[in-house]
């Protein structure tokens, strides 16, 4: 499945500035979803962020990811919300972006049960890997008790 950014605008509820994908290919069968971020000089945040010698911002790199897995998340055909919450993050940055054209986030969801969503993200200019996290995600409309007859007594 392939979204562009009218419908990436559209599912995750974020208008420019802070749209920090610009297309998405997901695939559900394989729990895998692939984003591009394309990034130019006049980038709002390179003309306001550390002027001198102007960089990507890591939190901003660190929303990338997040919503690239959130997409695959709300795109999980049992997922009936387009409300899910961080319940925890790890993060790691290993490069600068400060010249890069673009960043490929690749993710993949590792962990899906009643609700809680787990996930893994990389963000890769070409080879070299530029970021990198570990996500979960929390959908209260999914987060349902097991019923009655699957508990064991005691």
């Amino acid at each position: 499945m392939f979204l562009d950014r009218n419908e990436i605008s559209k599912q995750l509820d974020i208008k420019d500035p802070f749209l920090m994908i610009d297309e998405i290919r997901i695939d559900i069968s394989l729990n895998k979803a692939k984003s591009l971020k394309l990034l130019n000089k006049k980038e709002w945040f390179f003309l306001s962020h550390m002027t001198k010698y102007p960089v990507m911002p890591a939190t901003l790199q660190m929303e990338g990811m997040l919503q690239t897995l959130v997409l695959l998340i709300y795109n999980v055909p049992e997922n009936k919300s387009y409300r899910s919450f961080i319940v925890d993050a790890k993060t790691k940055f290993h490069s600068k972006v400060f010249s890069q054209s673009f960043i490929n986030y690749h993710a993949e969801l590792i962990h899906n049960r009643r609700g809680i969503f787990k996930g893994l993200v990389e963000g890769k200019y070409h080879d070299e890997k530029i970021c990198e996290g570990e996500f979960t995600y929390a959908s209260p409309d999914l987060m349902h008790l097991p019923s009655e007859k699957n508990k064991k007594i005691n």
